[in-house]
This record gives structure tokens, sequence and C-alpha cells, in this order.
């Protein structure tokens, strides 16, 4: 518990007058980590860590532009049967999604803290490697008869989705603040969506 007292008297000193500035409009820069969900035509529709970072940008009093940029990555193992894989022998492809998110959002400015929500329109860069062995003819039971080597496909593209976004910005002293937030990106009505859960570090100017 002592060190919990600590810890908090600690933050309130550094704190200081900078707990009045979430009133003030101010461009920051900040660091991002969190998690992205691998929707939207993935090939493994799951939770992995990102990393990224953005600027936001006032447009007035309660309006402000923000700009993230992250990347995270997913690979997935599987059988010419298309049964999940288990090691070398088998099919695989390793995905890295690169995100860009430019966006408007809405600010709630308290004196502490900020709450902000918008949208706009995201960009989903795909790189991925696909290294899987063909199957280049059927048995008499209709078996896969498989080709002798692995073929290797780097297929890249990129592509548009709505953005939706909520979030919170903390103050920790007039410069520096804390920040969440979750992004949406729909963009087929068919399938999974992806997401993003972000935490981070900016710095006020």
């Amino acid at each position: 518990m002592r060190v919990f007292y600590s810890v908090v008297v600690l933050w309130i000193v550094l704190s200081g007058n900078g707990w009045t500035q979430q009133r003030e409009p101010a461009f920051e820069v900040y660091a991002l980590t969190g998690a992205h969900y691998h929707g939207n035509l993935s090939l493994a529709r799951e939770w992995k860590p990102q990393y990224g970072a953005g600027v936001l940008a006032p447009l007035g009093r309660n309006w402000a532009a923000v700009f993230d940029v992250t990347t995270s990555a997913t690979e997935a193992w599987w059988k010419h049967d298309g049964f999940p894989g288990t090691g070398p022998d088998d099919n695989f492809t390793r995905e890295r999604r690169t995100i860009m998110v430019p966006s408007v959002v809405r600010l709630w400015r308290r004196d502490r803290f900020s709450i902000y929500a918008g949208g706009g329109v995201a960009f989903e860069h795909r790189r991925q490697r696909t290294r899987q062995r063909p199957i280049v003819a059927r048995g008499p039971n209709g078996e896969p008869i498989l080709g002798p080597d692995f073929e290797e496909l780097n297929p890249r593209s990129t592509n548009r989705a709505a953005a939706l976004r909520i979030g919170g910005i903390v103050s920790l002293t007039r410069k520096v603040v804390l920040r969440t937030g979750y992004s949406l990106l729909p963009r087929y009505a068919d399938e999974k969506a992806s997401q993003s859960l972000e935490f981070g570090i900016g710095y006020r100017f």
C-alpha cells in the first residue's frame, strides 16, 4: 500500500497545473500499442499485438484531425484439405497489415481528460507470404496428389474501409498524456470487421 500511495502522490506532484490543460486545444504526437483483430477477409481472424504512432491536430476548440499508422502480423499453418497444420511440412501463410486511419473526431474536454468520438477512412495494406504445395492430380479414390516442391506467393493489396472510433485522453503532466481507444473498420456486411484496441502515451506541444 505504501508503494501505491507513493505513486499517487508522485503523480499529483508531477501533474501540477497540467490538469487544467485538457480544456486547451494542443497539437499532440503519440506512440501506440495494443491489439488488432485481423478481420475483413483475413486468413486468421484473431487478435494480434500491434504498435504504431499518430498525431492529433486541433480544428478549433471541440474538433480535431487524428491520423494513426499501426502495424500487426498474423500467421497460419494449414494442410492441403484445409484443416489446421502443425509444422514445417504443411502450407504456411504470414500476413502483415499496416493500417492508416485519417479521421475527424469530436472532443469533449474537461480539466483532467478529454473524450473523443468520430470517424474517417481506413487504409489496410496487406502483405502476404504464402508457401504451399500444389495439388497436381487426384488418386483413384479422389485423394489429392501433391507436387514435390513448395510454391511461394507474395501478394500485396490495399483496401479501404470505414473507420469508427472512440477513446479518451488523460493528463499526466502539463505535456504528457495517456490515451486509450477503440476503432472499428467495417468493410463487408457478411465479414467480421477489423478492430483495434489502442493504448498509448503522447506529448502535447
